[in-house]
């Protein structure tokens, strides 16, 4: 059996947060509630907890990254939300030789 690569598209968060363990882990649990898979996480923190955290999850054609910015903006613990763009990730599938 051999593999191909394709590229799956993800929408890209940015999210600013004022105490960034509690961010981290409201967005975590809120990218599993909303049935998502998230395809990469990487959050820069400051010496005070706050912190820049960038997010990409898996860009289903249902999924409106407007609706999702808003559903993540409604934690206190965050300053603010954006989409800061899409990437394509890539995809390993198995396939028959």
């Amino acid at each position: 059996m051999s593999s191909a690569a394709c590229r799956a598209p993800s929408i890209v968060f940015r999210v600013i947060a004022t105490d960034s363990l509690a961010a981290a882990s409201q967005l975590l649990a809120d990218v599993q509630r909303f049935g998502l898979q998230m395809v990469e996480f990487r959050m820069m923190v400051d010496g005070e907890g706050t912190a820049a955290i960038d997010f990409g999850v898996d860009a289903t054609p249902d999924r409106d990254p407007a609706v999702l910015c808003s559903r993540f903006a409604r934690h206190p613990a965050l300053r603010s939300v954006e989409v800061v763009g899409r990437s394509q990730r890539l995809e390993l599938k198995a396939t028959a030789p």
